[in-house]
Parts: C-alpha cells; sequence; structure tokens
C-alpha cells in the first residue's frame, strides 16, 4: 500500500514541489559545504560564461558609441584603461576596463576627485556597470572572483606589512563585503580587518548578500562610498602622511611595481605575438 501512495503523491502538484524544494536544498546544502575549495570557482566559471554571453551584444554597441564619443572629445588616451593588481598568492594580474575618466591633476600634480574627471558618457558606463564588463573575462579565467577583497596595486601590495597579507589567499573581486560593511568613513585598517575575516570565513551565503547588496544599490540609484579613505588615498599616500614610511622606501615599491608591471606587459605581448603567428599560418 506504501509503495502505491507514494509515487502517486509524487505525481501531484505538491509531490512535485516538495521533490524540487528537496532537490535544490540538498544541493545548496553541498554547495555551502564545499563552497570554499570548489563551488565558489565552479560558481564564477558557470555566471561569468552566462553573463559575459548575455551582454556581449550590449557592450558592443556601447563600445562603439564609446569610440565615437572618445573621437569627438579626445578625452581618453585609450578606450581601454589596464591597471597591475596583485592576485591570489601574490601574483600580479593585468585587468582592463573601459575608460571612463580623463587624466587631471592639481598644480602640485595631485590627481583631481573622481567626480571633476569622470567624463559624461563615462557616467553612464559606471553607472550601468558596463565600464566592468570586461572584468566578467577575468572572473571566468580565473585571475578574479566576482565577490572578493578590493584590488590592490602591486606598489600598494608590496608596502603591506605581513600581518595584513592574508587577503592574498582569495581572489579579488568585482564586488568586496565593502558593499555592506563598508562607509565614507572606513580606513585601510578597516578594510584589512575586513579582509582578513572574508578571507578566513569565504561563505555562500554571505557571498551572496555582498553581491545582492551592491545590485540593490545599483538599482536604487545610490551613489554611495563603501570605500571611504581607500578610494581617494593609495596606501603608499597614506602611510608616508602616517610616518611609517619613508620617501625613499615608497620610491622602492614604486620602482618594483613598475619592474612587475613592464614584465607583465611584455609577456602579455609575446603571448600575443604567438598566438597571431600561429592563427595565420
Amino acid at each position: 500500500m506504501t509503495q502505491i501512495l507514494a509515487p502517486s503523491f509524487l505525481n501531484t502538484p505538491w509531490g512535485m514541489a516538495i521533490f524540487v524544494v528537496l532537490d535544490i536544498a540538498v544541493f545548496v546544502l553541498i554547495a555551502a559545504l564545499n563552497y570554499r575549495w570548489l563551488f565558489k570557482r565552479l560558481f564564477d566559471i558557470l555566471f561569468s560564461a552566462i553573463f559575459l554571453a548575455v551582454f556581449l551584444v550590449f557592450f558592443l554597441a556601447f563600445l562603439a558609441v564609446d569610440a565615437i564619443y572618445n573621437k569627438v572629445t579626445n578625452s581618453y588616451r585609450s578606450l581601454f584603461e589596464i591597471k597591475h593588481y596583485c592576485g591570489k598568492k601574490e601574483k600580479p594580474i593585468r585587468i582592463a576596463v573601459l575608460a571612463t575618466e580623463r587624466v587631471l591633476h592639481d598644480e602640485a600634480g595631485n590627481l583631481l576627485p573622481e567626480k571633476e574627471r569622470v567624463t559624461g558618457f563615462g557616467k553612464f558606463l559606471k553607472g550601468s556597470g558596463l565600464k566592468y564588463y570586461p572584468m566578467l573575462a577575468y572572473v571566468f579565467t580565473g585571475r578574479m572572483s566576482f565577490v572578493g577583497p578590493v584590488p590592490m596595486t602591486l606598489s600598494d601590495a608590496a608596502a603591506l606589512p605581513p600581518e595584513h597579507k592574508a587577503r592574498f589567499a582569495v581572489r579579488p573581486g568585482i564586488v568586496s563585503s565593502l558593499s555592506r560593511y563598508g562607509g565614507e568613513k572606513l580606513t585601510y585598517a578597516d578594510m584589512f580587518e575586513e579582509d582578513e575575516h572574508y578571507a578566513a570565513h569565504v561563505n555562500l551565503f554571505r557571498d551572496i548578500s555582498f553581491f545582492m547588496t551592491r545590485i540593490a544599490q545599483k538599482v536604487r540609484g545610490e551613489r554611495v562610498n563603501n570605500l571611504g579613505e581607500v578610494a581617494n588615498k593609495s596606501y603608499l599616500a597614506v602611510r608616508l602622511e602616517e610616518g611609517t614610511l619613508t620617501e625613499e622606501e615608497a620610491e622602492a615599491f614604486i620602482a618594483d611595481a613598475k619592474a612587475k608591471e613592464a614584465r607583465k606587459s611584455a609577456a602579455a605581448s609575446e603571448r600575443r605575438l604567438f598566438e597571431e603567428r600561429n592563427l595565420f599560418r
């Protein structure tokens, strides 16, 4: 009798619904338990591939518009802004995003505030998130993750004391936990503390909450500076102001970072030439 009732119950809408819910619950449980070592990377690959495919047409259309805009206004040196950051295990990574800012400095040579540098079309690209579309390719290839610590430049990373290097145990992210825990008054010390906590407690549900918080902020049109001091000053500049770093040490860190960037750029050029030669054989 029981054997007859069980299959017949599963054939009902309620039975199927319960079966699907239980399946999803089991999958989520397995993903949560194995998230740090397996599913975080699998989800990065899966969703970056989906987003790359879905938004490709929009990206190409706005890239063409951006090229025309730059031709008329001559705002940027290049359509893409390439920067070098310190990735997982302190490996240098080369990241490209759409350029949205003019390079403007004051009389002392300091970079002007971001709001004065961003172009009109650049504001749209940043607000819509299309500026960061190329980052999806870096998530797919494993240089970045959807959620992780804020990317740090090579010179700033070189000046980082050993006790703050726990952040390099994970990949840098497009979105960070600071989307939820940051704010206007955030300092580098606050960020390092949060990074250390994040790296030690990578969690599926926390990552979802950080990502959805950022999406909600974008949808609501909130222009919140979650990075505080981090958005306006380099870590080297902060350490110089605090007196914990000398000018000579800072110059040495910058020179070392430039050397790493040059090697990374040269390697990328060699790889591109190799691919082109093999493509047209």
